[in-house]
């Protein structure tokens, strides 16, 4: 028990945030938009963190126990790409993406927009977080 704690307690000191970005706009018109283009019109799909969270109408309940999860060891911030912070779009990361925001305040890619789409890509929540976890597994030795 003792290494697991002091194992979580070194993963907890390298990253203190873990944004998700949709590559979406907020809002209630902005996402009804979204929904049209998508299940109506039959567009392509523009976000693939959305595929992965939602439902064709809710959110998934499996992504909710995910991020009730992560929140045990970081603050977890779900944001629109028209919400970033000024901090993070400085970077220039694509959207969808999963940044990692460190105790040195330094943003790390942990899934970008290659990382959606790319013969690895996550297609459901489990795939997702075991994705970001061995990222962060990796990262954190």
């Amino acid at each position: 028990m003792e290494i697991k704690k002091e194992i979580r307690s070194e993963v907890t000191r390298q990253y203190k945030t873990i944004y998700f970005i949709y590559n979406a706009d907020g809002g209630l018109f902005n996402e009804l938009n979204y929904w049209y283009k998508k299940h109506i019109k039959k567009n392509e799909s523009a976000c693939e963190l959305c595929d992965i969270s939602h439902h064709k109408y809710f959110v998934r309940p499996s992504w909710l126990r995910f991020i009730r999860r992560l929140k045990k060891e970081y603050r977890v911030k779900v944001l629109h790409r028209d919400e970033v912070p000024q901090k993070i779009k400085q970077e220039n990361f694509s959207y969808p993406s999963v940044i990692g925001e460190t105790t040195d305040n330094e943003f790390i890619a942990i899934m970008d927009k290659i990382s959606f789409i790319d013969v690895t890509k996550p297609t459901t929540v489990d795939k997702m977080e075991q994705q970001i976890k061995e990222f962060i597994r990796k990262v954190s030795k």
